[in-house]
């Protein structure tokens, strides 16, 4: 008998299910591509120029894909049946397992740069809520903002013991060169055959862990990469990991799922520049509970500027949660200083953020500072701690 497999998808917008309208205006869909559009179109200087906006019912159109559903299956052994409502992913060299799909569509479809906190709290909660009746989950997600999202999952996600993948497109896949529907069926089969049970992204061939990824380019087809860890996998004839790449080892872990749904919105990233004042600084340290400070090379600030080292001290004296990462793509910044401006931030009371994207550290920031049964001196050990997967931290 055919083994199944389940796999929630939940889709929330982004690029990958985006059209445009050359003429602008709003209009329903017809035809082949049924279901309704939202699209738009904006006026610049005189001429109407289309812009892309999320389409609704997206599952009408994918049922219309041969490459993401087996109609033939689905209406020999499911149509009339309580499984109508799933999709089947088509028969693949990559396994033997019936991978069956449901779509779960947000009624509100957004464009991931509008995504708050609020955004990804849902979501947590959503897969905390469908659970048990899955095996796996998909998360359709714009570009823009998702090593941010897949940092905020791993962390609220406290145990999950099945696996989740978050994956999206740079060209939506209503048009002829779209990447969607390679990233769509790897995080698919992925989800459903792969027992990796962490937060993970996968896209342009490569699956990388979700509090190491990247958005590192807005053109080409390979958007994103994990610059201080390797992927967990990539895609070739086979779809394989080497457990030894994961947190922990999959057996270890519970099927279970343990949420902490709560994230403080009272924490930013402060990039470093040379025109940088204590105004500045004072404005943004007075208002939050953590700050993700974005520094040169090492984790470098500028020597002279005692004023601006000052303003840092009184922020760590008022109990602000200040982390110290760089600016470059790839790189760390140790407990122990190189240079003289990185020991002053140290000797400020600056948490060092080794090797952390700054994505992974706001959403760390975010959820450690709702760990009201802490002390502020347990937090910052906490945020030296590798946790999810997100740092390494050599002095441990």
């Amino acid at each position: 008998m055919v083994q199944t497999k389940r796999v929630l998808v939940i889709y929330t917008g982004g690029t990958f299910g985006m059209l445009k309208n050359e003429k602008g205006g709003r209009q329903q869909a017809a035809g082949r591509q049924a279901g309704s559009r939202q699209v738009a179109g904006r006026q610049v200087a005189g001429r109407q120029v289309a812009v892309l906006v999320s389409q609704k019912n997206i599952e009408e159109v994918i049922r219309l894909l041969p490459q993401l559903h087996d109609v033939d299956h689905w209406t020999k052994t499911m149509a009339g049946t309580d499984m109508k409502d799933y999709l089947v992913l088509p028969d693949g060299k990559d396994t033997e397992v019936k991978v069956l799909y449901k779509i779960h569509e947000y009624d509100e479809l957004k464009d991931s740069s509008d995504f708050t906190l609020d955004d990804w709290i849902k979501m947590a909660r959503d897969i905390k809520r469908f659970y048990h009746d899955y095996d796996g989950f998909v998360v359709l997600h714009g570009t823009d903002t998702m090593a941010y999202g897949a940092s905020i999952l791993s962390f609220m996600l406290e145990v999950v013991g099945k696996t989740v993948v978050l994956t999206g497109a740079q060209i939506p896949i209503f048009q002829p060169r779209s990447d969607a529907n390679s990233n769509f069926h790897c995080a698919m089969l992925i989800a459903a055959t792969q027992h990796i049970p962490e937060v993970t992204v996968f896209f342009g061939c490569k699956l990388f862990r979700g509090t190491r990824v990247k958005k590192v380019s807005n053109t080409r087809i390979y958007a994103f990469d994990s610059p201080n860890f390797p992927p967990l996998l990539e895609a070739k004839t086979t779809l394989d990991v080497d457990p030894k790449m994961l947190i922990h080892p999959p057996e270890s872990v519970p099927n279970e799922c343990r949420l902490h749904d709560k994230l403080s919105q009272k924490v930013y990233v402060l990039k470093v520049a040379p025109t940088i004042t204590p105004k500045v600084l004072r404005a943004v340290f007075d208002n939050m509970e953590g700050v993700v400070l974005e520094t040169y090379g090492n984790g470098n600030m500028p020597i002279k500027r005692r004023d601006i080292y000052q303003e840092i001290e009184r922020a760590v004296k008022n109990n602000v949660l200040v982390v110290n990462v760089t600016q470059c793509i790839n790189g760390t910044v140790l407990g122990k200083a190189i240079y003289e401006t990185g020991l002053l931030l140290v000797e400020c009371g600056v948490v060092p953020g080794f090797d952390m994207t700054s994505e992974a550290v706001l959403a760390k920031l975010s959820y450690v500072l709702t760990k009201t049964e802490l002390s502020y001196q347990q937090k910052v050990e906490l945020m030296k701690t590798n946790i999810r997967g997100e740092l390494y931290n050599p002095q441990r």
